[in-house]
């Protein structure tokens, strides 16, 4: 049963936005998926067999987090993700609480499940929607609208759920690192998404994980330090770094 939601922008016009559920500022988001089948996604959400054969990584998906105090960083593994903000996304756009009327209002232009990024053999590349159904409001990469699929990463960019400016959506910063993806939250940058494709120098991210490298080998997410090497263990200190910052 659909619910409606009303919104007024700036210019007192009115938004009328569609849920297929109703939104809730508490979603429950859930960082503790350790691996999951691209083979077998929810329902309605499944790849075409080219699609399935154009991804150059293995079959499962991974995901570690990194807190560093106030600031996370999500190492991903897989070759499909998908941008939403239902709690099964693996990038997850929270609902702002209404206290913030400005940041519920971004919020709220995110649909459950918003974009996907997929990695082929010629790179990554953005989609809006998922299988044939689009987002309510839109995906932009540099101020453009995403109608088929994009190439990301040629140049760093924006990438805008919800309108073509960063300031009324919901807004990553988009750069590689080698053949890497790192989306970071536009303009806070508190909250950091590698997507991995090679080995990953973490210190480049932060200057706190100096001599830290991850990468994704086999469906587990790993750390190389010097000749040192093992998995990411949640709950447990990240390897090799001083200050009191852990794995969740």
């Amino acid at each position: 049963m659909s619910e409606e939601v009303s919104t007024s922008k700036s210019d007192d016009t009115l938004v009328t936005c569609f849920f297929d559920d109703p939104p809730s500022a508490s979603l429950d988001v859930d960082h503790s998926r350790s691996e999951k089948s691209l083979s077998s996604p929810a329902a309605g959400t499944s790849m075409s067999d080219a699609e399935q054969a154009n991804l150059n990584v293995g079959p499962l998906q991974a995901d570690v987090a990194l807190r560093l105090g106030s600031e996370r960083i999500s190492l991903l593994g897989g070759g499909r993700f998908i941008l939403g903000r239902h709690r099964s996304c693996d990038i997850i756009s929270p609902v702002a609480p209404s206290g913030d009327a400005a940041a519920r209002r971004r919020s709220l232009k995110v649909s459950r499940r918003h974009c996907e990024i997929i990695l082929s053999p010629s790179g990554w590349t953005v989609r809006d929607g998922v299988e044939s159904k689009h987002s309510s409001f839109g995906t932009w990469w540099n101020g453009e609208q995403v109608a088929e699929a994009v190439p990301l990463g040629g140049v760093p960019g924006i990438l805008s759920l919800g309108g073509p400016s960063a300031v009324d959506s919901v807004a990553f910063d988009v750069r590689m690192q080698g053949g890497s993806l790192v989306l970071s939250s536009y303009p806070s940058a508190a909250e950091m998404y590698v997507l991995l494709a090679d080995e990953v120098a973490l210190e480049r991210l932060d200057s706190r994980l100096s001599g830290l490298w991850a990468s994704f080998v086999g469906g587990r997410i790993r750390w190389r330090r010097g000749g040192e090497t093992g998995a990411f263990v949640p709950g447990t200190p990240i390897p090799g770094v001083d200050g009191g910052f852990w794995v969740e």
